[in-house]
């Protein structure tokens, strides 16, 4: 497994709600940080898992 990223979260939060990871299957998925798209300006969130690491996007509504 490589090695977790400083800056993202390696515990769930009090209070989170994590979904199953797609990756390692752990219920440790959970929202992260909040962008916008400069082509399409839609607003997309940063999903993480905090086991293994895996990011993955998802739109988000206005």
């Amino acid at each position: 497994m490589p090695a977790k990223v400083p800056w993202l979260p390696s515990v769930v939060p009090p209070g989170a709600r994590p979904e199953r990871c797609p990756r390692c299957g752990r219920m440790a998925l959970i929202p992260w940080t909040l962008r916008r798209d400069n082509n399409t300006k839609a607003l997309l969130r940063t999903w993480v898992c905090t086991e293994c690491q895996e990011m993955e996007e998802r739109p988000e509504p206005e």
